[in-house]
């Protein structure tokens, strides 16, 4: 099953006013990165989150996934361990919201490759160092009963869904998973079926829907695959998971978006 989720930031910054258009365009589950009264998911205070619980048990909402920023940072010591202490912080955010979904990066891209194109960067000449410190933080998961999931982000070195593949593999736990952003593994040059897909069968727990150009998810991106394909072929392998919509434009653009998706998805056996 694919349930509706949206960036509720995306919305509002008025937390209760985002989850109560949320609600009014038939999305059930969010996923929570920002909008959180002038604060986001790093910085909120435990007040926010009692408060947050309330607004959502109000209109019947659900967090579906927290959306981190965990992995969008450098290797750099400093900014990393950072980072590892954010991700406690995350984990208690899952559990106090009874989901078992983080989402996470996989570094920046390092300033000496910048400026060649990214689809030329080799992710071989990265995988060691990125598993050396992933692998303290899957240990936490494994621990917590959480799972990392690795959006395709082509700031950082995992772009598309082979170099997710390769991560993971280099991991190699079962609590890192995919969260799949088709757009952006799309402008790393890889089409999303059947080439990228046949990287992640199986893999993605989570995927977020993006317009093209003109506004609609008839394809994806510039590819002439649309995302009602994506989305069958992940439903007949057994997805049951959340399609979240994300960077549509405006509050307005974003509701359509459920619309858009909510008309694809009653389209699909």
């Amino acid at each position: 099953m694919i349930k509706k989720c949206i960036f509720a930031d995306e919305v509002s910054g008025n937390f209760d006013e985002a989850i109560k258009q949320c609600k009014d365009v038939g999305v059930d589950y969010i996923e929570v990165r920002g909008g959180i009264w002038g604060k986001n998911v790093t910085n909120s205070t435990n007040d926010d989150i009692k408060r947050m619980k309330d607004v959502l048990a109000e209109y019947d909402m659900k967090i579906g996934i927290i959306g981190s920023p965990f992995g969008k940072c450098s290797f750099e010591k400093e900014e990393y361990e950072s980072h590892i202490k954010m991700f406690g912080r995350m984990v208690e955010l899952a559990h106090i919201f009874e989901t078992d979904l983080i989402r996470m990066f996989a570094f920046w891209v390092p300033k000496e490759v910048k400026n060649i194109p990214r689809h030329e960067l080799n992710i071989g000449d990265y995988l060691n160092e990125i598993a050396q410190r992933l692998k303290p933080v899957v240990r936490i998961a494994e621990s917590e009963g959480v799972i990392m999931a690795l959006e395709t982000e082509d700031s950082t070195l995992v772009g598309n869904c082979a170099e997710a593949k390769a991560v993971i593999d280099a991991v190699g736990s079962d609590a890192m998973k995919v969260c799949w952003d088709v757009n952006n593994a799309q402008q790393v040059k890889e089409n999303p079926y059947p080439e990228g897909y046949s990287y992640i069968k199986g893999l993605v727990r989570h995927i977020h829907v993006k317009p093209n150009a003109e506004k609609n998810i008839d394809t994806i991106g510039t590819s002439d695959v649309p995302y009602a394909k994506i989305l069958q072929i992940l439903l007949d392998d057994g997805y049951d998971g959340y399609a979240s919509i994300e960077h549509w434009g405006s509050p307005e653009l974003m509701l359509k978006g459920v619309k858009e998706l909510d008309k694809v998805l009653q389209t699909l056996k």
